[in-house]
């Protein structure tokens, strides 16, 4: 039978029907049903009591096709199962950067959840010049645990390669490996450039080889190195935020994969967000550089705050289990030099994914708003210039970048060259 979107009052009927929800909802006569879905995937709908207005979930459902582009490019609506199962298995970890999941329908594919209607998108709050002070503290907290708690250092050998075999989401494996690595260096017909982004630029993602080589790379680790359970599309648009709570929401492309792809695309966001703040804060009148360096020390805590924690974490698992990664002979210091290499191997991942991300987000089809709205055409070129020099930069350098405090001297670089102003 052909896939039809739920009407509002067949989804009032159907959660009706359902005990757990209609427990939390009341009776399905007084739901009050909005169709708020802007994604490229799902249909998402707030549900309501109109009596009781406190009393809300949020339904998502997955059609069997890339809403973005419609029944041209099908899709199995499998997906929700593994979105269901990751969201359950990220909020045991996590639980206070996670929204509950109070329902799941395989047959309908569809899942019902806690509605986080006191908080918003955090894209939406970067694009306002929000600030948000436990921000980086929450998702460096979140990284952590979802990071190292699904990968080997934690997992007995036997039990990750299980959990593994089982989470493999490989429709949605395809469509990153395609759009992330893959067309935004060649002259594919998806690719969407905007009208002034100069020529060579473009040129430039095809032809110049170390570029080439690196995303190369990077696309080979994403496909092979099954590190640990990723949330595997954690951008700001997929995290949720007010003064004193953060959540991940979103993690239908969850796989086994580099634990730098999640890193990468939280750095890659805010490093997005930290280029397009340029023209942002002047449209508000405001000068946009205190904002700017908040948003690269964001990105620093995040980093320096995940690997604080990570470490934290995995020190105090091998001080319990007396089980260490490297043998149980290994003496102190061959440990410490391991975790000093494995972390500084991570860093250069998380660079290249980043860079990877960003690339994308410019002359992809999927983009972020933040450089969308940019209506002036030669303002938003010589912004997306700089992100792809930025890119570029840590895709190409990205095993020489010692430190995050390199990253931000880097962007603040490319930020205040006169070439790009």
């Amino acid at each position: 039978m052909e896939f039809e979107a739920f009407t509002a009052q067949e989804l009032a009927a159907y959660l009706g029907g359902v005990p757990d929800v209609r427990a939390l909802l009341g009776d399905p006569d007084d739901l009050e049903v909005a169709e708020v879905g802007d994604g490229n995937l799902n249909y998402v709908y707030f549900v309501t009591n109109a009596k009781t207005p406190e009393r809300s979930v949020v339904v998502k459902q997955a059609p069997p096709f890339l809403r973005l582009v419609g029944k041209t490019w099908p899709l199995s609506c499998q997906r929700m199962e593994h979105e269901v199962a990751a969201l359950r298995r990220f909020g045991a970890l996590c639980p206070q950067h996670v929204p509950k999941v109070y329902h799941a329908d395989s047959k309908r594919f569809l899942m019902v959840m806690q509605r986080l209607a006191s908080h918003r998108i955090l894209r939406q709050g970067l694009m306002d010049g929000a600030t948000y002070p436990r921000l980086a503290e929450h998702l460096s907290t979140y990284l952590a645990h979802t990071l190292f708690y699904g990968s080997d250092l934690f997992l007995a050998p036997d039990i990750k390669k299980q959990a593994a075999s089982t989470a493999v989401n490989a429709e949605l494996c395809k469509i990153t490996e395609d759009l992330v690595f893959t067309f935004p260096f060649e002259d594919h017909p998806s690719n969407v450039y905007s009208p002034a982004l100069p020529k060579a630029a473009i040129e430039r993602l095809r032809t110049h080889e170390p570029l080439r080589v690196a995303a190369a790379d990077m696309k080979w680790a994403f496909m092979n190195h099954a590190e640990t359970l990723l949330h595997g599309d954690l951008h700001t648009g997929s995290i949720m935020v007010n003064e004193d709570e953060t959540f991940v929401i979103d993690p239908e492309f969850a796989f086994y994969g580099p634990m730098g792809f999640d890193v990468g695309a939280v750095i890659a966001n805010l490093l997005l967000a930290y280029f397009s703040r340029d023209w942002h804060g002047r449209i508000d009148g405001r000068d946009p550089a205190a904002y700017q360096e908040w948003l690269l020390e964001q990105m620093m805590r995040i980093w320096t705050g995940f690997t604080t924690q990570f470490l934290a974490l995995w020190r105090d698992y091998e001080s319990r289990s007396k089980r260490r990664f490297i043998g149980a002979q290994a003496e102190t210091h061959a440990v410490a030099a391991y975790r000093a290499h494995f972390m500084r191997r991570l860093l250069a991942d998380t660079l290249g994914f980043a860079g990877c991300k960003m690339i994308r987000r410019i002359v992809g089809m999927a983009k972020v708003a933040e450089i969308t709205r940019i209506t002036d055409a030669q303002a938003r070129a010589r912004i997306e210039v700089r992100c792809l020099r930025c890119a570029e930069a840590l895709l190409v350098q990205r095993a020489t970048l010692g430190d995050i405090e390199q990253v931000a001297m880097l962007a603040r670089e490319i930020a205040g060259d006169p070439a790009t102003s």
